[in-house]
């Protein structure tokens, strides 16, 4: 008798795995079914964009057709039909002359044009059936009003005027989806006949024609098709369900009658079901990397492929359309393809290119030009490796070619430019050789010029010291004139006065005196001279006003003797900073400028203005004559050394030259020259 209590357990046991059973089959029945409705599913949506490509080819056969039968009638410049009320004469033709004529039995024809015939072409296809195309031809400026375009030809005309060759929309209107596409339509000079009123030209896009397809008709033609997937899809589900439903019964079945390997089946199913899942997750994942290698490979700038041992082409990336300018089916249908592009240079290289690898065996890049199909010459960078099935049986070559043409421009411009930076590299190290001679040269022949030069400066220093002197000399004769004469007279009195015997002790003493004093003014005047040709070494401040009345004490005597008049304006609060000596030498030499002048012009009345002012913190001297002044043409020459309008025995030349050097190298100041109302005027700013 069997124990009730394992009786038990074996009945809960076979319950429970049968109970487990039917979830599983019920689970595997629902992923059974989602799988075929998915299926289903894009196989319909498949079916409908089939359709909207179908409707938008007839769209273009419709359009065809039109094009053809206006250009029939362009050419034979219209149609004449019999005048009925649905055919009237057209007014937009009212300016041929024979739009109306009669035929001999008397019948009334109009002459139609290829729009008026297309027009109501259309308009028979929209009265017949709704299966129809429907064409239309609009334009922005339509000549009837009917012809004007709905929005949706409003939009694509705008787009033609944009440059855009044909405008297409699957769109829905009234309920039904219609597949609509236009064309811009392009005046020939049959159309100027009509339109050419309007401003168009030979050439120019004056309206469109468009053409709405229904897609309903296809959709019904197609009923039995997708009745037919459908049919076929429920086929396969049901006998999916009957294999999962009949497995489910077999596997309770083999519960009951093999109840004493339970665990055993029990574990077996449990890592079956592991299995199946882990194979079912890899086989998705190798779908999912496949489809992720395939969208890289087909979205790759890179030419790819994947060539078979027998020259087959197992995968070909869109990618060698741009590239090459041939098409995949053209690699396919021909295998010589492949290497009849490559440039006959190089094609030696290519075939035996995947016998050069480097040391780890891997195959060398190769770069070579190819032949596209329009004739132009591109480089590749070509990568290329030996492809092995699981077994390690050869399985073919896959090549990777990348088109580098533009970097080959560069490196061709680069080496170009390489060569030309050497050629100029060259020119310039030579160019830099010669300029260092030349500068070498250069250096001597201005050291040479420079000492020259300081030569120069000191004989003109040397004349203009000399012309200075000479004019000191002159005015210690005009300074020693009166004395002399004074010491002359008293002189003479003591030797009349000694004849006489009438002189006195006192009187004898007091002439002495006389005498000695006149001496000794002599004596302070050759002081004062020597004071002026001591050199000053270093800079000083002085007061201007004090160097004036100095250089007056030097040439009043002369200014008299030429009864040159003298006025001096000063502030006796300005002063200057340089060497007073040479300050003086450069009034000296203006003041002996004007006394010059006054004398050659005969000046009735010879007057020198001299005026010591401050301006902006410099101190200013003015000396201005009523002498003539100097001719504008020469004015700019006077500073100029060895420039004078004097005769060689009565100047040099260089006492502006030098006064200009004193001011305006050695004090830092300037000394210019104008003209005023009747003379000139030297202006001194330190």
């Amino acid at each position: 008798m069997s124990n009730p209590r394992k009786l038990m357990d074996f009945t809960d046991e076979d319950g429970f795995l049968t109970r487990r059973i039917r979830r599983y089959a019920w689970i595997l029945a629902a992923c059974w079914t989602l799988l075929i409705v998915i299926s289903w599913v894009w196989n319909l949506r498949a079916e409908q964009k089939v359709f909207q490509k179908v409707a938008l080819a007839e769209a273009h056969a419709v359009i065809e057709r039109d094009a053809l039968y206006r250009r029939w009638g362009s050419s034979h410049g219209g149609v004449y039909v019999p005048v009925t009320p649905q055919t009237p004469p057209n007014q937009n033709l009212s300016h041929i002359p024979e739009r109306d004529i009669s035929t001999p039995s008397g019948k009334q024809l109009t002459l139609m044009n290829p729009a008026y015939m297309t027009r109501q072409v259309n308009e028979l296809a929209k009265e017949g059936s709704v299966f129809l195309a429907r064409g239309h031809l609009t334009s922005l400026k339509p000549l009837r009003p009917d012809n004007a375009p709905d929005p949706w030809e409003a939009k694509a005309l705008h787009a033609f005027e944009k440059g855009a060759p044909e405008v297409s929309e699957i769109i829905t209107m009234n309920g039904k989806q219609f597949a609509r596409l236009m064309v811009p339509f392009v005046t020939e000079k049959p159309c100027l006949k009509c339109h050419a009123s309007q401003g168009y030209t030979v050439g120019s896009v004056r309206g469109g024609i468009s053409v709405s397809v229904p897609i309903q008709p296809l959709m019904d033609a197609s009923h039995g098709q997708i009745a037919g997937s459908l049919a076929f899809h429920g086929m396969i589900w049901l006998l999916g369900l009957g294999i999962t439903g009949t497995g489910a019964r077999q596997l309770c079945r083999s519960a009951r009658a093999q109840k004493q390997v339970e665990t055993e089946l029990h574990q077996q199913a449990l890592q079956l079901e592991e299995e199946i899942a882990e194979r079912q997750k890899a086989q998705e994942s190798l779908q999912e990397s496949e489809l992720h290698l395939r969208v890289v490979a087909d979205y790759s700038s890179n030419w790819e492929y994947w060539r078979l041992p027998d020259d087959r082409f197992l995968y070909m990336s869109p990618s060698a359309v741009p590239l090459t300018g041939y098409c995949i089916h053209d690699f396919e249908s021909d295998g010589e393809l492949l290497w009849s592009i490559v440039h006959p240079d190089d094609r030696e290289r290519f075939l035996h290119h995947i016998h050069e690898k480097d040391s780890q065996g891997n195959i060398l890049p190769l770069e070579v030009r190819i032949i596209c199909k329009n004739g132009d010459v591109r480089w590749i960078s070509h990568v290329c490796q030996q492809v092995f099935t699981p077994e390690g049986i050869p399985w073919g070559w896959r090549a990777s070619n990348q088109d580098i043409s533009e970097r080959k421009r560069i490196e061709h411009e680069l080496f170009e430019q390489n060569k030309v930076l050497e050629e100029e590299v060259v020119e310039r190290e030579t160019a830099q050789e010669n300029l260092e001679e030349l500068n070498h040269s250069l250096e001597e022949r201005i050291n040479l010029a420079v000492a020259d030069l300081r030569h120069k400066d000191q004989t003109l220093i040397q004349q203009g010291r000399l012309a200075a002197m000479g004019e000191m000399i002159n005015n210690i004769a005009h300074q020693w004139r009166q004395p002399l004469n004074n010491i002359g007279l008293i002189v003479q009195n003591l030797q009349f006065s000694f004849d006489a015997g009438d002189i006195t002790h006192d009187e004898l003493k007091k002439e002495i005196d006389t005498a000695m004093d006149v001496i000794m003014h002599m004596s302070r005047t050759i002081d004062d001279f020597r004071n002026f040709f001591r050199e000053d070494k270093l800079k000083s401040g002085f007061l201007v006003g004090r160097a004036v009345h100095n250089t007056l004490k030097f040439v009043s005597a002369a200014l008299s003797n030429d009864d040159i008049q003298v006025v001096f304006e000063e502030d006796e609060n300005v002063t200057a900073n340089g060497y007073q000596n040479e300050y003086v030498q450069v009034l000296l030499n203006i003041l002996s400028n004007s006394r010059a002048a006054c004398i050659e012009r005969s000046i009735a009345e010879p007057r020198i203005h001299i005026r010591v002012t401050s301006e902006n913190g410099r101190a200013v001297v003015y000396i201005r004559d009523n002498c003539g002044g100097i001719p504008e043409d020469i004015l700019p020459k006077i500073f100029d050394p060895y420039f004078t309008t004097r005769a060689p025995d009565k100047g040099t030349g260089i006492g502006l030259y030098m006064s200009k050097m004193i001011i305006e190298q050695n004090m830092a100041g300037s000394l210019t020259a104008r003209n005023t109302g009747d003379g000139a005027e030297f202006r001194i700013e330190v």
